[in-house]
């Protein structure tokens, strides 16, 4: 789990304040969270069972609940919850004791970055269970087509464990000469075999279990008996394999029985082929790639690996296609894959919703041009299949390659990770590449080259602003922009406003947001001059929060801008007003009194949400995106998020739900009340406020 995903918490205290400080402390860490209170096992078994959570913590001290019990609550409805406890003794003790009632671990209170580091840990290993479930699901999945195309081959196919047949086909049971296959199921195979060959046929299968070869399988001729007894001369191939999570030997009989050099070649090509896409499957394209990692030797030639993934595979298509679309789904894809593939490519299906394009010759701008084109395309392309229409994306992970690159399985490892990095450059929406590029640097240089690079772009003018428009739901005729920077160096865009925030340079965060403003009311200065009476939400950083002569500075650049201050809403974070308080307070009330609106994003994170806005008023409540992504992309109920737009309307704050990716959420906002809707449902962010709010 990515710090930039928010944390689904249940805390466990029996003191208020201290559970507050907990949650403030994870924002201020770059944690943001949803975190509830629970003071009851009632209450606890409640939330269990209406929720998903990524973590719980609990004090030792707790009497209202004690840790034990919720830990033993959490074990028997079966839910996979870390536990933390907190405790106030010293030593060793309390550690044993709270490891032997199943938490998964005990920090000293107060020893906050203690804490952040088992938190980093815990999450991470709740992701990696999450995804070796999802995983497993597949698997099975697999195992289960696999079992229909074993049972339906025309092939004669039987897997033999120690000895016995644990599985036969039909038409493994028809070549010799039964009726069906429970006639020969858990029979020793060696005793289909005529007496003479016996001995031979044990010392052979014996030495194919001990080498253990999955991927050549070595041709076996023996004389077998028919089921009434005759000979019967059978020419057959053994493979090591797995069987029902058992290691097992498959022995195969074609379904012809010539021996011509074509056949042989033609038997080999389909070995090497993925079934439902006739693209080379892993095995062989594992060997084809080493290969042309060490055709680069001695060669100043550079190739290129893109490791393309369906994104949100379960989601987007098994869930909706099943399993025969799912087929008939990769077939397409593989159909468009081929179409963008040029002379010398090597196309492979890798994995379950992964694809692999092996580049003979290329550069980092040719590969990367590649990806772009390949992406938009896919993109661009509407698939039918299990009767259905779908729209699907794929992210890329790029690895060059050359004599220095080892093996193939060091190249696919980094092709990997730079599919990971594509993944979370774009937020988890997909469509994005990356190219992997060795981390060479410490974090303290990489602090520092952020740094610099932000300095530059600042000097040298290589900053641009994108506008995503923010859609009024209840027809108010509002024309508003969102605001983003992104650095642009030639080859990627980066938001330098979050590592910025990570690195807590305030003096560059003020001047960052500086020429934000400054930069973004003039545009909106030009469209209004143009009749277009645009808005804009402007993102404010916690220093430039603190910052006292902001507003000062913002009276002067509105007269200079000539746009009015209604024409402006400032947006803060959640974790930022929690933080600075009175900061936050001080900068609302000053610019509200020009006019301005005030915004609040992340909204309902936290253990008390709506208790800095009793200090801080707020026009405008952006609501945390985790609530949008629990119903539109995990399924859930949209109770949560209904009740959160309630609570707001009723003090009178508008509301802006972002994330929205399908019109299926809009029937439900629209009822909540919901004011604004924002996301790629509605637009991208954009290089111009070109949206035809007209649609509202």
């Amino acid at each position: 789990m990515t710090s930039d995903n928010t944390i689904r918490l249940l805390l466990i205290h029996d003191v208020p304040a201290e559970a507050q400080r907990l949650v403030s402390m994870l924002h201020n860490a770059g944690r943001p969270n949803r975190a509830q209170h629970v003071a009851s096992e009632a209450a606890l078994v409640k939330l269990l069972q209406e929720h998903p959570w990524d973590l719980l913590i609990a004090a030792e001290q707790s009497k209202k609940l004690e840790a034990v019990n919720a830990i033993r609550t959490i074990n028997k409805l079966q839910k996979d919850v870390p536990t933390l406890l907190l405790t106030e003794r010293d030593g060793a003790q309390p550690v044993v004791e709270g490891l032997k009632i199943g938490a998964r671990d005990v920090v000293t209170v107060d020893e906050d970055q203690h804490l952040l580091l088992v938190i980093q840990r815990e999450l991470t290993a709740l992701e990696e269970r999450r995804q070796a479930r999802l995983h497993d699901r597949r698997y099975h999945a697999t195992l289960k087509r696999t079992k229909e195309l074993l049972d339906s081959s025309k092939d004669a196919i039987a897997y033999i464990s120690d000895g016995l047949i644990v599985y036969a086909n039909e038409s493994f049971a028809e070549r010799f000469g039964y009726q069906e296959r429970d006639d020969i199921e858990y029979q020793p195979l060696i005793d289909m075999l005529t007496e003479g060959e016996q001995p031979d046929a044990r010392d052979f299968l014996r030495q194919c279990a001990i080498s253990n070869n999955e991927v050549e399988a070595q041709e076996w001729q023996f004389t077998a008996k028919s089921a009434g007894g005759g000979p019967l001369p059978i020419k057959a191939e053994v493979l090591s394999t797995i069987y029902d999570e058992e290691r097992c030997l498959q022995v195969r009989i074609a379904a012809s029985s010539g021996n011509t050099e074509e056949l042989e070649a033609q038997l080999s090509e389909v070995k090497n082929r993925d079934t439902a896409t006739g693209l080379y499957n892993r095995q062989r394209f594992v060997q084809l790639l080493d290969n042309a990692i060490q055709s680069t030797t001695g060669s100043q030639r550079t190739g290129g690996l893109m490791y393309i993934e369906i994104d949100r595979f379960e989601e987007s298509v098994q869930q909706v296609v099943g399993v025969a679309g799912t087929d008939e789904l990769h077939m397409k894809f593989a159909q468009l894959l081929q179409s963008s593939a040029r002379r010398g490519d090597i196309l492979a299906r890798y994995g379950e919703e992964s694809y692999c394009l092996l580049i003979p010759e290329t550069t980092p701008d040719s590969a990367e041009a590649r990806s772009r084109e390949l992406l938009q395309k896919i993109a661009d392309t509407i698939f039918e299949a299990g009767g259905k229409t779908l729209h699907i994306t794929a992210c890329i992970g790029i690895s060059l390659m050359s004599e220095t690159s080892g093996n193939a399985d060091k190249v696919l490892e980094q092709a990997s990770k730079a599919h990971d990095s594509a993944v979370a450059n774009s937020d988890g929406k997909g469509n994005g590449f990356a190219l992997y590029e060795p981390d060479s640097q410490q974090q303290g240089d990489a602090d520092t080259y952020h740094r610099a690079r932000v300095v530059q772009a600042l000097e040298a003018g290589n900053l641009k602003l994108l506008y995503q428009p923010i859609l009024s739901l209840q027809g108010s005729g509002e024309k508003i922009y969102e605001v983003l920077v992104r650095l642009v160096d030639g080859k990627e865009q980066l938001a330098p406003i979050a590592f910025l925030e990570a690195l807590g340079d305030a003096g560059l965060s003020t001047k960052m947001d500086r020429w934000i403003i400054l930069s973004a009311i003039k545009a909106a200065a030009a469209q209004r001059a143009k009749g277009d009476d645009v808005s804009v939400l402007l993102h404010l950083t916690a220093a430039s929060l603190k910052d006292t002569s902001l507003p000062a500075w913002l009276g002067v650049a509105f007269k200079a801008a000539k746009v009015p201050p209604k024409a402006v809403t400032f947006q803060m974070r959640a974790e930022d007003i929690g933080s600075n308080l009175h900061a936050a307070r001080d900068f609302a009330h000053l610019v509200q009194e020009m006019g301005c609106r005030v915004a609040v994003c992340h909204f309902g994170t936290g253990l008390s949400p709506f208790k800095a806005l009793e200090h801080v008023k707020v026009d405008i409540a952006k609501i945390d995106a985790s609530f949008v992504r629990e119903v539109q992309d995990e399924g859930e109920d949209s109770e949560g998020l209904v009740k959160l737009v309630g609570q707001l309307k009723e003090i009178d704050t508008r509301v802006i739900v972002p994330h929205i990716e399908q019109a299926s959420m809009l029937p439900t906002l629209w009822q909540s009340g919901t004011d604004y809707i924002q996301g790629y449902y509605v637009q991208p962010p954009g290089d111009e406020m070109d949206f035809d709010f007209s649609l509202d």
